[in-house]
């Protein structure tokens, strides 16, 4: 059954393989660049002598000239999708729609067994292809993005950890449900798709932010024009908003700060600060702050694994009382 089960999937699991070597490939070429700019650029020594006049442009810099591939990274959250949708859709329905399974099962194999020895060797090729993408990522944020922006903001937060493995799962468990339900690859294909996306946004865009109470952190704008080594609760934090309160908390519209203190009517930055600051208004930040990286992580990861086993229960539960 091993031995079957691997001539079947042979082309999925060699094209995973081939898709991780051929990323990593990128992540240590592009990962060798980043790491040596950051140094040449003197990225490291500003972080180290943050009151360097020069830090501002320099750090812009880095950014402008590597921004593009963290960006581009962003779309590696759609790897668990496509597994789901490519090795978990047409796992069981492949076989359900050609009607193949019947043959197994005469030749002592009972329907459980059969499902088992599947989910086994796919879980295990797409748990250890996720892990080892993790870990290459994990290196590839940490000699520079880590240092600058923690691992809290989702382009780093995303790739990191136990959620891509928890992801990966789940896009898996849920192509497997559908194509058990559904009986048909390209219709399990695409609830695979639209199933996972279901889930993944509105975990990141609206829920994620929310696991635990987000902090508020206020300062005076006159303390942006003193630099000082001291780092901020914002260091490493996932930011989630800014904006103008006044000394009794109510927040303000930037159109009333402004209004208020006008730059051209002022003159210069500094002028515009010192109105504001006259006016005893704050600047606040709402934030997750970086030492909730694993708390959110084990939340997200607990939340996913469990639809996820929901998902493979009720597969299994359907082939063996309602196919088999």
């Amino acid at each position: 059954m091993i031995w079957l089960t691997w001539r079947q999937h042979r082309a999925a699991i060699v094209t995973i393989a081939v898709v991780v070597a051929i990323l990593g490939v990128i992540f240590i070429i592009t990962g060798q660049q980043m790491a040596d700019a950051f140094q040449q650029l003197g990225v490291a020594d500003c972080l180290a002598h943050p009151t360097h006049p020069n830090c501002g442009n320099i750090i812009g810099a880095f950014r402008d000239q590597y921004g593009a591939f963290i960006e581009a990274s962003a779309w590696l959250s759609l790897l668990p999708a496509i597994l789901g949708m490519l090795v978990g859709a047409p796992l069981v329905a492949r076989e359900l729609e050609h009607g193949t399974h019947r043959l197994v099962w005469t030749q002592s194999i009972s329907a459980g067994r059969w499902l088992a020895i599947k989910l086994a060797i796919l879980f295990a090729v797409t748990l250890a292809a996720t892990g080892i993408m993790t870990a290459m990522m994990s290196w590839w944020h940490a000699a520079t993005w880590s240092q600058l922006d923690g691992h809290m903001p989702p382009l780093m937060y995303d790739f990191e950890g136990i959620v891509p493995l928890a992801y990966s799962a789940f896009a898996l468990a849920l192509g497997i449900a559908a194509g058990v339900l559904i009986r048909r690859v390209v219709p399990a294909v695409a609830v695979a798709l639209i199933g996972f996306l279901a889930v993944r946004l509105p975990m990141e865009f609206l829920l994620r932010a929310h696991f635990l109470p987000p902090l508020t952190y206020t300062q005076d704008v006159l303390a942006v024009l003193a630099p000082t080594t001291t780092q901020t609760p914002l260091h490493g934090a996932w930011n989630l908003g800014e904006g103008w309160m006044d000394s009794a908390g109510h927040q303000l519209t930037d159109s009333t700060v402004f209004q208020t203190c006008d730059p051209q009517v002022g003159g210069t930055k500094i002028d515009l600060f010192q109105c504001i600051h006259n006016h005893g208004w704050l600047a606040f930040t709402t934030y997750q702050p970086a030492d909730r990286f694993w708390p959110f992580q084990g939340i997200e990861a607990g939340i996913v694994l469990a639809l996820a086993v929901g998902l493979l229960a009720l597969a299994i539960w359907w082939v063996r009382r309602r196919i088999a």
